[in-house]
């Protein structure tokens, strides 16, 4: 009987940790050059899903009002952990990144404020959240 309250109490305290170890993180994107269309906002917590544009795996997801200029959201339900964050300036909030040939015609970003000039690595993009520390990333857009 004691035994069993034990492990109860264990399973309730480790409950009660680790939801109070999630937290939303707040994300700030600089640099958004138009007025229109959403950014997606997507976070991965594994190298082979990030490089490999595997959106099934990412571990958290926003979609926020596009405005010129600096917009802010939140990525909900994240733990502490390693992140990288790829951002995607839908500007016809068709759900699909435009290219003309390997060119992106809409604006792209990815945490740490990597790939300016090409798709970064996991490790590039990739940077150690916990739970407070909330990061600023830069929007890119390919000269007209």
């Amino acid at each position: 009987m004691k035994l069993t309250h034990i492990l109860s109490s264990a399973l309730f305290a480790s409950t009660l940790s680790a939801t109070a170890a999630m937290a939303d993180m707040e994300i700030t994107i600089d640099g958004v050059d138009a007025s229109g269309g959403a950014i997606h906002v997507l976070a991965f917590n594994d190298q082979r899903a990030f490089e490999n544009n595997m959106f099934a795996k990412m571990v958290s997801y926003v979609k926020i009002p596009a405005n010129e200029g600096t917009v802010t959201g939140t990525l909900p339900g994240l733990e502490a952990g390693t992140y990288a964050i790829m951002l995607h300036h839908d500007a016809n909030d068709n759900g699909q990144m435009e290219m003309k040939g390997p060119v992106p015609e809409e604006g792209w970003g990815y945490s740490n404020n990597a790939g300016a000039a090409g798709i970064p690595t996991y490790a590039e993009a990739s940077f150690e959240y916990t739970g407070d520390n909330n990061p600023t990333m830069k929007m890119n857009y390919a000269p007209k």
